[in-house]
């Protein structure tokens, strides 16, 4: 059986309607539509692949176990995204460690250092640069949920405002005004712990 292509962009609603219906397979056209944000949701959610991954794996699975429950079939995007929210909590991991191998890190664009140059000066650029971060993602973490959630799909997951609100089921205001306040408050904060 080929692989399902998604022809013209058929509404979630017609997908949704199509499974219910008993064409099971037109759920892949949701699995491709989906599977990569929620990925990065799951990513920024946990900080950690192997657990985003599953995470994105438990949720598609269950989205589909429960479809005959979801009640706005247009809004799948945001119900399944609160699947993966409630997933997450149920892990217990309110406060990610994010750790990557050297792998992961070489892969997002990591260049490690030449072991010929000045051990110790790239170490103090390294502490510098490994405190920053740090302290940027203590920062974003501290953020109200709401906030975090909006400001984490929009850079990490490079959605656009319109996605966001799609995929979270807001108003695309709503999606402006949250990001707006959650960039207010990580300047206020970087102001007040010296990070600018």
């Amino acid at each position: 059986m080929g692989r399902m292509k998604d022809p013209g962009g058929l509404a979630d609603e017609t997908i949704v309607r199509k499974v219910l219906g008993g064409d099971t397979e037109a759920y892949g056209l949701l699995v491709e539509r989906y599977s990569a944000k929620l990925m990065g949701y799951a990513y920024c959610l946990s900080h950690d692949y192997d657990v985003a991954a599953d995470l994105t794996q438990e949720t598609l699975i269950a989205a589909y176990d429960t479809l005959d429950c979801l009640e706005e079939p247009r809004k799948f995007a945001a119900w399944a995204a609160g699947i993966m929210r409630n997933k997450f909590r149920n892990l217990g991991r309110s406060n990610p460690v994010r750790t990557l191998s050297l792998d992961q890190m070489v892969a997002k664009g990591f260049d490690p250092p030449d072991p010929a140059s000045d051990a110790s000066a790239v170490q103090s650029e390294t502490d510098t640069s490994d405190a920053a971060l740090d302290a940027v993602r203590r920062c974003v973490e501290a953020l109200p949920d709401k906030y975090r959630e909006s400001l984490t799909l929009r850079y990490a997951g490079d959605l656009s405002y319109r996605e966001i609100a799609r995929f979270l089921g807001l108003k695309e205001t709503t999606v402006t005004m949250r990001l707006t306040y959650a960039r207010r408050l990580l300047l206020k904060r970087a102001k007040e712990i010296g990070l600018l």
